[in-house]
C-alpha cells in the first residue's frame, strides 16, 4: 500500500484506534440504513459542553485562569471532529458513551477549553459520521441536520443576543463552512458573530465572496481563520486540503476548489509568507492528551513554550518542532503523512487561547463605541 493514495479518513483512522477501524464497513448503504434516534437540544445530556456542566472543557494549563461561566462576555458554540471508532455504521448515535466514542473527553480537554478564558461553552454531540461515513453524502447531511437543529437551539434559549465565537476542526469544521452560511451570513446574527475559527479541515480562501471575510489581524471581527499544520516541506501532509469537497452556495462543490485558507496563528496574518514566524512568537503548546483522558475537570500542564515556528506555504501552516517536543506531539498520522492534524489546536493553545479573549473585547470595544 503507497502511503500517497491513502484516504486522510484512513490516516486518521490509523491515528486514532489502529489497522481496525479501517476494515469493515456498514453491511447496508446509508438509504437502507434506519439511523439512531435524534437528539433534543432542549436536554442537557445532548450537550458535550454547556454552562453549568464542570467537565474536562473547563479545565485550564497551569498558569491561566478560566473566566467564570456568570461573568463571561462571550458563547462560543463548537463543532467537535469526529470522535468515535466505529467502522460498521454510518452514524454513531449522538449519546454513545466515551468507550464507543472515546475521543470525547480528548477533544473537551485539548479543544474546547481553549475558549474557557472568553466565552461560555456550548458544544453539542451530534449524530457524527464515522470514518466510513464521510464519504457518503447522506451520513453527512443527518449529521449536519443535527448541528442546524443545535445552533437553532442555542440561539433561541441560550445566547440571549449575546457576541458568539463559532469554532470547529476538522468534521466539525466541515460543517461549520455550511453552517455558518446557512445559519448565520446574512442575517442579524452575523453581526454577533466575533470570530469563526474553523480549524483543521478544508475552508475555501475566497470566503469572503459569500460575505465573511477572512481575517488578517489579531483584533478583526466578524470574518473567518483557518488553518491545518504540517510538517514543512512534507507535501503528504496537503491530503488534508486538497480536492476537497464542501458546501458552497447552497450546494456541494466537488470540483475547480478555491486554495484553501491559511492564517498564521502566531501573527494573524492571511496568505502565504516568505518566512516562518519564529518559535519564540509561541507564546506555548499543549499536547493532544494520551490516554486514559480525564473525565472531568483537572489542571492541565503547564504551556510549552517556543515550541514551534510557523508559516503559511500554499494553504498549508507549515511548522518545524523543536528537538525539545519529544513523542507527546507526534502520532501515526505524524508519522505517516506529516501531518500534525491533531494537535492543530494544541500546538498554538496559548496564542489562541488569548487571540479569543482579545477578539471579543475587541467586538465589545467597537459595539460599545458604535463602530463595526
Amino acid at each position: 500500500m503507497r502511503l500517497r493514495h491513502l484516504p486522510l479518513v484512513t490516516l486518521i483512522a490509523l491515528t486514532l484506534v489502529g489497522a481496525s477501524a479501517c476494515a469493515g464497513g456498514p453491511s447496508q448503504s446509508f438509504a437502507q440504513t434506519v439511523p439512531p434516534s435524534a437528539p433534543d437540544y432542549s436536554r442537557a445530556e445532548a450537550w458535550l459542553a454547556l454552562p453549568g456542566q464542570d467537565g474536562p472543557q473547563r479545565s485550564v494549563p497551569q498558569g491561566l485562569t478560566a473566566v467564570a461561566e456568570g461573568e463571561a462576555p462571550a458563547d462560543v458554540f463548537f463543532i467537535h471532529p469526529t470522535t468515535s471508532s466505529a467502522s460498521d455504521v454510518w452514524n454513531v448515535p449522538w449519546d454513545a458513551p466515551n468507550a464507543e466514542a472515546p475521543l470525547n473527553p480528548a477533544v473537551q480537554g485539548a479543544q474546547i477549553s481553549v475558549f474557557n478564558g472568553c466565552c461560555r461553552l456550548y458544544a453539542p454531540r451530534y449524530r457524527q459520521a464515522t470514518l466510513k461515513g464521510l464519504s457518503d453524502d447522506g451520513a453527512v447531511a443527518l449529521a449536519y441536520a443535527d448541528l442546524r437543529s443545535a445552533f437553532r437551539t442555542f440561539v433561541a434559549e441560550h445566547n440571549d443576543g449575546r457576541p458568539f465565537i463559532l469554532a470547529s476542526h476538522s468534521q466539525g469544521t466541515m460543517h461549520a463552512i455550511r453552517l455558518v452560511q446557512e445559519e448565520v451570513l446574512g442575517t442579524p446574527l452575523q453581526d454577533r458573530l466575533v470570530v469563526a475559527y474553523l480549524i483543521g479541515g478544508y475552508v475555501p480562501a475566497d470566503f469572503g465572496d459569500v460575505g465573511l471575510p477572512v481575517c488578517d489581524s489579531a483584533r478583526q471581527t466578524g470574518c473567518v481563520v483557518s488553518w491545518n499544520a504540517g510538517k514543512i516541506g512534507n507535501g503528504l501532509s496537503r491530503i488534508v486540503i486538497n480536492d476537497k469537497t464542501y458546501w458552497w452556495r447552497g450546494a456541494l462543490k466537488r470540483d475547480e476548489q478555491a486554495p484553501a485558507l491559511c492564517v498564521n496563528p502566531l501573527n494573524w496574518r492571511a496568505g502565504d509568507a516568505e518566512t516562518a514566524e519564529p518559535a519564540s512568537a509561541n507564546p506555548g503548546s499543549l499536547p493532544f492528551p494520551a490516554r486514559p483522558y480525564p473525565e472531568t475537570r483537572t489542571v492541565l500542564p503547564p504551556l510549552d513554550q517556543g515550541l514551534t515556528g510557523a508559516r503559511c506555504h500554499a494553504g498549508m501552516l507549515e511548522v518545524d518542532l523543536s528537538s525539545t517536543a519529544g513523542p507527546t506531539y507526534s502520532d501515526n498520522l505524524t508519522r505517516l503523512a506529516g501531518s500534525y492534524h491533531l494537535q492543530d489546536y494544541g500546538l498554538f493553545y496559548g496564542a489562541l487561547w488569548t487571540n479569543a479573549v482579545d477578539r471579543v473585547a475587541a467586538w465589545r470595544g467597537a459595539h460599545r463605541s458604535g463602530g463595526q
